[in-house]
C-alpha cells in the first residue's frame, strides 16, 4: 500500500479561490501557495462536493497579506470582489493514503 509523507499531503490541494459566475478556480496549498491558476473541473467539483468552509473572498483583508494565497492572474477586481474561498474537508492526517488521493492534484 502506497503512503504519502506529511510533505507530499501539504502539496495538495487545501483551498480554492473560486469564480462562481465562470466556474474557473485556483487552487492553494496548505501553506497558501498556488498550485495551479486554472483548477479542473474534477478538483472544482470535488472541492465543493466536500467544502469544510465556503466564505466570500476578503479583498480588503488581503490586501493585508498579499503573499498568502495570491489571487490568479486572470482575478481582476471586479472578479474578486465575486469570488469564494473554500476550504476543502480533508482527510484525517492518519487516513490510509488513497483517501488523500481521492483530492484531484490539480
Amino acid at each position: 500500500m502506497q503512503k504519502l509523507t506529511r510533505s507530499q499531503k501539504a502539496q495538495l490541494p487545501y483551498t480554492l479561490l473560486l469564480d462562481p459566475e465562470t466556474g474557473r478556480a485556483a487552487a492553494y496549498n496548505s501553506t497558501n501557495q498556488l498550485i495551479t491558476e486554472r483548477a479542473s473541473k474534477e478538483l472544482v467539483a470535488f472541492a465543493l462536493a466536500n467544502a469544510r468552509q465556503d466564505l466570500p473572498f476578503d479583498v480588503a483583508g488581503h490586501a493585508a497579506t498579499p503573499t498568502r494565497r495570491p489571487p490568479p492572474a486572470w482575478a481582476t477586481a471586479e472578479v474578486q470582489e465575486r469570488m469564494r474561498l473554500i476550504w476543502i474537508q480533508r482527510p484525517a492526517s492518519d487516513a490510509p493514503a488513497q483517501e488523500w488521493l481521492e483530492i484531484p492534484a490539480k
